[in-house]
């Protein structure tokens, strides 16, 4: 009898440890254009909103790459198009603050303002939007 217990338990921890495993291989070794398949970021977070609506676009990201501050660096090395110059439905990131920011680019005015949506910025934890002038939109990174 000892020795079945023993047994069932062995199995059952070798099945755990396999099963660990696989998922953290799967996970780890995703290729970012395959990458868009879950949301790992914490939800009413900025991120969770950019990877959220860029996947709602057509549009995926990275689900591995961290803060937002870290989010143009690690798009550049995924192979994502940047720059400086905001367009529909890109990632507008900055680095200030602690963790960075992140939001959508949902409108670019005739006059080079812009419309984002975000999580995270004026209500905490929760949806908002805002408008940001010409010169304040140009001093943001952009993931296209």
């Amino acid at each position: 009898m000892k020795f079945k217990k023993l047994l069932s338990r062995l199995l059952l921890a070798t099945g755990i440890m396999f099963a660990g495993t696989f998922t953290y291989q799967n996970i780890e070794h995703t290729h970012v254009s395959h990458a868009a398949s879950y949301n790992y970021y914490n939800r009413g977070q900025c991120t969770w909103w950019a990877y959220q609506r860029r996947a709602q676009l057509g549009k995926p990201v990275s689900n591995r790459w961290g803060n937002a501050k870290n989010w143009y660096y690690n798009a550049q090395r995924s192979g994502y198009r940047t720059g400086h110059v905001p367009r529909r439905y890109a990632v507008m990131q900055s680095t200030a603050g602690y963790y960075g920011h992140v939001a959508v680019v949902e409108r670019v005015y005739r006059n080079g303002s812009i419309l984002v949506s975000e999580y995270n910025y004026n209500v905490p934890l929760g949806y908002g939007t805002r408008y940001l002038s010409r010169s304040a939109a140009r001093s943001y990174n952009y993931i296209y």
